[in-house]
């Protein structure tokens, strides 16, 4: 297992993408809190960011009560005079200017650090209390916000990172503070990492506002780095009880220090009088404690310290014993059985053995949605290959490896995800599997690639694999590829590479027997077709029946649903949206029973976008907040069509209820986004969006500026018809937009609501 966690590695690729994070690292003290946050500091000063640090003790503080002192006072100066040298990586903090910022009374820029000098600053006298409120300088996100959004903009943008180290300490003003920022984390490389001590009863308001939610990760610790000197003491008394009292309380740490009297009655082969007999000596020195019928550790350092008493190959037979017993009495164990099992026979022997029941248990955890947890086992069982003879492992290893990549995708954790990619279908290719079996393996790649979107690099490997599958006549494979090939096109708004290599994938179907891989070709077709004219949707129309056909007969129900959403957008094209919102709204619940968050994402966001194309804002609250749990559930990061769509989306929705800062963000957010992290028609769809609400707000040299680049031949293209011609009028439709949220262009005045009946808003 790597030493570095995968919230770690998921929260640098996201800050590389131009998203950002919550990370949460609880634990109690000294229990490894601050070297996660070190080594997180490091990979920060490797990319260069702009690091806050932020503390929530009174330790260096300048004023009571000030943990966010760091955000708006300068770095304190050397005993010299002079300024304080900056450390390498990170950026001087300057202090911020008057205004919202500072609400409370005035301080002096440098306060004396002595406590005679606090003790000197102005007091209300008597029962009229103090001049200053407590938590008066903790200031205002939004006016922070805007101070840091310059870098996080433009080519040169580097990663902003607030560092917290003891957040638990933080008061409630402080701790709103972070939790507004952490509502713009996902818009822009921003990380937010709070370290929590568990023994502080401040953590618990922590909790009860991040638990749950899906944008943040955390690292839980749940015991202390144990004493040396506690370690003497604990030796001492273990090595004076007996051998059968040694070994049984060796089966309780390895057991996580809590088990069960019957688990550990058939886990040490002792019936109940012998094992109360094996338990009298170390319950009798209090090294552990029998209580409502379950032998514990007292204390929580003292598990991996008796773990570590044991001999290495006792401790490793030992392993085998409870792996075997866990099995003997889990017939139909649940995802926690199977993963301890799993890693019991690893612990034991990193061989065959654990080999089966790693894979066995990360299968159950990839269909359960537990990305983290299958990434972690798929990991470990590519480390047991080693083990496994040749002749076993060169047909197993691919499969593996390109179950693991599917997991990375849905982790967040993209770059590793191509590379595995690339390996398992290079293993694939060295180990002569055959074209139909490498096609199976791949093909529940497709839905995730086509969740993370077109990303450069994944392009480009495609691209790459096709060619290879086609130097070695893989036939299948190469149709499989290039219809995914030619989404990613018509993604980037390249319709005529899309329609080549539909095309391409269309005539290498010939060559295969009438299937789905036959349909998914004519389905890319339709794809490329579907914003054409009238003739091309009337094509598109005709190939996506075709392929939906064969989906049916082929039982590929999955790859159904994907047609079932480009039917929907197609319907949409061509003006049906009754018909279209009929058919989005009966799969998702199918989607939902079938576990298939990434197509289900598509499902919502067209509801949400046809609902508010109509005016209406009904509904559209709970169906956005389902869409954003899942892009969070799935580490969508751009390019990825569904979460910038999401965003899009959501701004309109802020828009029309008079959120126009909120709605504003999401909106510059996505034209922020520098070529190959965005998607050009969601690009171009913003910025009349964000020019109808600058032009709004009487921000005319924003506005005007926005409308120039939507008037350049290449944006202006990616526009729909109607659109287009709007983009002369911009000034005089503002009005008339919900401050842009609304439909575009506005609806006739004979056709405007004048009250709130069925949901719908009144139009300004």
């Amino acid at each position: 297992m790597p030493s570095t966690p995968s919230p770690i590695l998921r929260v640098m690729e996201g800050l590389a993408e131009r998203s950002g994070r919550v990370l949460v690292v609880s634990g109690p003290p000294l229990s490894g809190k601050s070297a996660v946050l070190d080594d997180l500091r490091a990979r920060l000063r490797d990319r260069e960011a702009h690091i806050y640090e932020l503390r929530g003790s009174y330790r260096g503080r300048s004023t009571p009560f000030g943990a966010l002192d760091g955000l708006a006072m300068e770095r304190p100066a050397s005993e010299d005079g002079s300024a304080g040298e900056s450390v390498p990586g990170e950026v001087p903090i300057v202090e911020l200017p008057a205004g919202p910022m500072a609400p409370g009374a005035y301080l002096p820029g440098r306060l004396p650090p002595s406590r005679r000098g606090r003790g000197e600053r102005s007091r209300g006298g008597g029962l009229t209390g103090p001049v200053r409120a407590r938590s008066a300088n903790e200031g205002d996100p939004e006016a922070f916000w805007l101070r840091i959004l310059p870098k996080l903009r433009g080519e040169a943008a580097r990663p902003v990172a607030l560092m917290i180290d003891d957040g638990a300490l933080f008061d409630a003003e402080s701790r709103d503070f972070i939790l507004r920022l952490s509502q713009k984390a996902r818009l822009r490389p921003l990380l937010i990492a709070v370290a929590l001590d568990t023994s502080v009863a401040g953590y618990a308001s922590w909790e009860e506002v991040l638990l749950g939610r899906a944008d943040v990760d955390w690292i839980r610790f749940t015991h202390s780095s144990p004493d040396p000197r506690e370690a003497l003491r604990l030796k001492a008394i273990f090595d004076d009880l007996p051998s059968v009292t040694q070994k049984t309380v060796g089966f309780v740490a390895l057991l996580g220090g809590s088990v069960g009297e019957v688990v550990l009655s058939r886990v040490a082969r002792l019936n109940f009088p012998q094992l109360a007999e094996a338990l009298l000596p170390a319950t009798g020195v209090g090294l552990v404690k029998v209580t409502e019928g379950k032998v514990t550790f007292p204390h929580l350092p003292w598990i991996s310290l008796t773990t570590e008493l044991l001999p290495e190959k006792d401790r490793r037979e030992m392993h085998l014993e409870i792996a075997n017993a866990l099995v003997a009495l889990s017939p139909e164990p649940g995802l926690a059985r199977r993963v301890e099992i799993a890693h019991h026979y690893l612990e034991w022997y990193p061989g065959p053995m654990a080999l089966r029941e790693l894979l066995d248990a990360a299968e159950v955890s990839l269909g359960l949605l537990g990305y983290d947890t299958s990434e972690e086992l798929f990991r470990e069982a590519i480390g047991c290959l080693a083990a496994v003879p040749p002749g076993e492992r060169d047909p197993l290893e691919p499969e593996i490896r390109l179950l693991h990549a599917q997991s990375l995708f849905y982790a967040g954790r993209c770059d590793e995800a191509e590379r595995e990619l690339r390996e398992g279908v290079e293993a694939a290719l060295r180990s002569g599997t055959l074209a139909a079996t490498l096609t199976e393996w791949i093909e529940p790649l497709i839905l995730a690639m086509r969740g993370v979107g077109p990303r450069p690099s994944l392009v480009t490997g495609l691209i790459e694999i096709a060619e290879r599958c086609h130097a070695t006549n893989m036939v299948e494979v190469e149709v499989l590829l290039q219809a995914l090939i030619s989404e990613f096109y018509y993604e980037r708004s390249q319709p005529e590479k899309a329609r080549a290599e539909s095309h391409r994938a269309a005539t290498l179907a010939r060559r295969l027997p009438s299937g789905p891989l036959h349909a998914l070709a004519l389905l890319a077709v339709a794809i490329s077709r579907v914003d054409g004219s009238p003739a091309e949707q009337e094509l598109a129309g005709r190939f996506l029946g075709a392929s939906r056909l064969l989906f049916g007969r082929a039982r590929r129900w999955e790859l159904d649903h994907l047609a079932a959403d480009l039917e929907a957008r197609l319907l949409e094209v061509r003006g049906e949206t009754t018909r279209a919102r009929e058919l989005r709204e009966r799969a998702i619940p199918a989607l939902q029973r079938a576990k298939l968050p990434v197509l289900e994402l598509y499902q919502q966001l067209g509801v949400a976008e046809l609902t508010l194309n109509r005016g209406s804002t009904k509904g559209v609250d709970l169906t956005l907040a389902r869409a954003r749990a899942i892009a969070d559930g799935l580490h969508l990061l751009p390019p990825s069509p569904s979460l910038l769509r999401y965003w899009l989306l959501e701004g309109r929705r802020l828009a029309m209820g008079d959120a126009t800062d909120e709605a504003r963000d999401r909106w510059r957010a996505l034209l922020d986004l520098p070529a190959p992290l965005a998607i050009p028609r969601l690009q171009a769809e913003a910025t009349v969006r964000l020019a109808l609400l600058e032009f709004g707000h009487g921000r005319e040299d924003v506005a005007r500026a926005l409308q120039a680049r939507l008037e350049t031949p290449a944006l202006q293209a990616l526009l729909p018809a109607e659109l287009r011609g709007l983009v002369p009028t911009l000034a005089d439709a503002a009005p008339r937009s919900d401050h842009g949220g609304g439909p575009l262009p506005p609806k006739p005045p004979s056709e405007r609501t004048t009250g709130r009946q069925d949901g719908k808003r009144p139009r300004r």
